[in-house]
């Protein structure tokens, strides 16, 4: 398998070319990511515990479902492949608009998607062994309270913040 080529972006997230993964300065280049909020049909949402060799956070939480985007691809491109990839479903997606997240280690323009998982429409889910540990069901509230002291990855929270306080919409002059 080739390595992953990423999209680089500037800070007002316009496209300035493309590196190889392990290339990537993460932390000091910006690039794009997708973020998908994967509820069930009583509202919880699906959060995944990640493997211990993945490179970001690894045993954390990630609220979401998702990934960096590659060069060449489209943000929804992005979040419909990364569906399939760590879950193992495709489904139509609604999406919430882009915001911008850093922390140490990351500078990432996202943007966020949402669908409601349901079984008996879109089959059982099939968590991808590389990258996906478990998979958790989890209300809003209990993640925002956090009593287990759960390490949940920032930019994944950062991305459920914007969702829940509305601090996006989706705009047809964002990039695709």
């Amino acid at each position: 398998m080739s390595e992953e080529i990423m999209a680089l972006v500037d800070e007002k997230n316009q496209i300035i070319g493309e590196v190889l993964r392990s290339k990537m300065r993460f932390g000091v280049d910006f690039h794009r990511a997708t973020y998908i909020l994967v509820f069930t049909t009583s509202g919880q949402l699906i959060v995944q515990k990640r493997t211990l060799n993945k490179s970001f956070c690894p045993g954390w939480y990630g609220i979401t479902t998702g990934g960096v985007v590659a060069s060449g691809e489209s943000y929804q491109l992005c979040a419909q492949r990364e569906l399939v990839e760590e879950l193992g479903v495709a489904a139509d997606l609604t999406c919430h608009g882009l915001f911008y997240t850093e922390g140490e280690g990351f500078k990432i323009w996202g943007k966020i998607y949402s669908f409601t998982y349901d079984e008996s429409q879109h089959g059982p889910l099939v968590p991808q062994p590389s990258e996906v540990a478990s998979l958790h069901y989890m209300n809003i509230k209990d993640i925002f309270d956090n009593t287990p002291q759960h390490l949940f990855t920032k930019d994944s929270l950062d991305a459920l913040v914007h969702y829940v306080n509305n601090l996006t919409q989706d705009n047809s002059t964002d990039p695709l």
